[in-house]
């Protein structure tokens, strides 16, 4: 190009530069509207989170401003620089090459995660770690293991998820293979509208070592899935949950079981199941609850009856069995019938008066279900909330088994549930109170101490 041209060209270019500085200002903040505004809306959520963690005021407010803004910045710079690295090492050809990109790739993830821990702490974030607690009102997701042998009894919660284990249901999904229930897990780990997921592992004594082999095993799936920080893999030592045993108890026609609270129905119905008498109707869903219920497995199903409930007893005990066949669990659950000779009722009720040194000192055993009970020496066992005082009178409710009756009076022990008193037939017409607890199963258990003696005011 002659000079005449290039002159032109510069005369052209003198005429639009006003123009162009003039939308090049227009478009870029002033210093001063930078200084005084914070537009980035993510530097700015860790600018306000990091001065409300800190409560900084004054200097200390402009010290941690400057460092929140500096680490922003180092990381931003850091990601980018990460991401062509990893570009560049993806497209180079020679092996030497490449190695030494993947090196530098390291050494910028180490700075990054330098800096990062530097930001959490001038800011004061303790973060989200992976597998940490999810609470169960964010859940999406509920799942139980119970580690049987060489498979897995599972169990799917049902929303709405509840803290309190006697309100929350379960439904069975099947005694499977450890590759089925990780395989059933992954289904639900990959499906991120089932996020976020909890799932307890139940083991015993002989299991401890498969269970925390199992929790690594679930681990290495929400890994593989991507959903670690929307996950918690409990494990849970089984405590004693019972005999082993589910009793219902049959006598003139009548069937009796017990619970230690009032249960959610596994069908979600509004009414609970309860201890004392059960619906021929309802006797499904009795059923159902003791094996959905987790930790309850295995267990019998005892059907204890007098000759006058043979047939009754015979219909419960093929409902049991249709229900553990209709689920496939008959190697877990077995089904027994125990003929008894009953008590008559006539024997517990009326007016009892301690004869030793107990909990329960009188007795009145009523015809509609009801008895008054005055206490004892409670010997400490008062000082619990909700346990009744010594010497208190008290009204309460009474259950009759086949040859038993069981007293509650909601006298609470230190787990939150009753002492239930339980009485069976002594010497010369005696009466032989001991105070126990029910277990999940529906078993009664012996809380130890001396038994308590009781005659028959006449």
């Amino acid at each position: 190009m002659n000079r005449e041209g290039i002159r032109g060209l510069l005369c052209v270019l003198c005429l639009f530069l006003p123009a162009v500085v003039a939308a090049a200002q227009s478009e870029t903040p002033s210093i001063m509207t930078r200084v005084q505004r914070e537009e980035d809306p993510e530097l700015g959520d860790l600018i306000r989170l990091a001065l409300e963690n800190r409560k900084a005021k004054g200097e200390q407010a402009l010290e941690i401003l400057r460092k929140v803004t500096e680490s922003y910045a180092q990381i931003k710079l850091l990601d980018q620089q990460i991401a062509e690295i990893a570009r560049k090492a993806e497209s180079a050809k020679l092996s030497e090459i490449r190695g030494e990109l993947l090196l530098a790739k390291v050494e910028l993830e180490s700075k990054r995660t330098r800096e990062l821990a530097t930001l959490r702490e001038t800011a004061g974030v303790i973060p989200t770690l992976p597998l940490e607690e999810q609470p169960i009102p964010t859940l999406n997701t509920y799942v139980s293991l119970q580690i049987i042998g060489e498979r897995l009894y599972v169990l799917d919660g049902q929303k709405p998820f509840l803290e309190f284990w006697a309100a929350q249901r379960w439904a069975f999904v099947g005694l499977l293979s450890e590759k089925q229930t990780l395989e059933y897990l992954g289904g639900k780990l990959k499906d991120k509208e089932k996020l976020p997921v909890r799932i307890d592992v139940y083991y015993d004594s002989d299991t401890e070592a498969a269970g925390r082999n199992l929790r690594n095993k679930i681990i290495a799936v929400a890994k593989e899935t991507s959903s670690q920080m929307a996950t918690e893999v409990r494990l849970n030592r089984i405590n004693f949950t019972g005999t082993g045993q589910a009793t219902f108890y049959l006598r003139q026609g009548k069937i009796t079981t017990f619970y230690t609270h009032e249960m959610q129905r596994p069908d979600g119905g509004p009414e609970p199941l309860v201890t004392g008498s059960v619906k021929p109707d309802d006797l499904e869903q009795h059923i159902l609850w003791r094996l959905t219920k987790p930790k309850n497995v295995p267990l019998t199903f005892c059907i204890e009856h007098d000759q006058a409930s043979a047939s009754l007893a015979k219909q419960v005990a093929d409902t049991a069995t249709a229900v553990v066949k209709r689920l496939d669990i008959g190697d877990l659950v077995k089904v027994k019938m125990v003929p008894v000779e009953p008590v008559p009722e006539s024997f517990f009720l009326g007016r009892w008066t301690g004869q030793t040194r107990g909990d329960i000192q009188a007795m009145d055993v009523r015809p509609d279900g009801v008895c008054q009970v005055t206490m004892g020496d409670r010997f400490g066992r008062d000082t619990t909330p909700g346990a009744i005082k010594a010497h208190a009178t008290v009204l309460g409710r009474w259950f009759l088994t086949t040859n038993e009756i069981m007293v509650d009076i909601r006298d609470k022990n230190e787990w939150g549930t009753d002492h239930v008193y339980r009485g069976n037939p002594g010497d010369e017409g005696s009466l032989i109170l001991d105070r126990g607890v029910l277990y999940p199963q529906g078993s009664w258990h012996d809380q130890g101490g001396p038994s308590m003696t009781l005659k028959k005011v006449k």
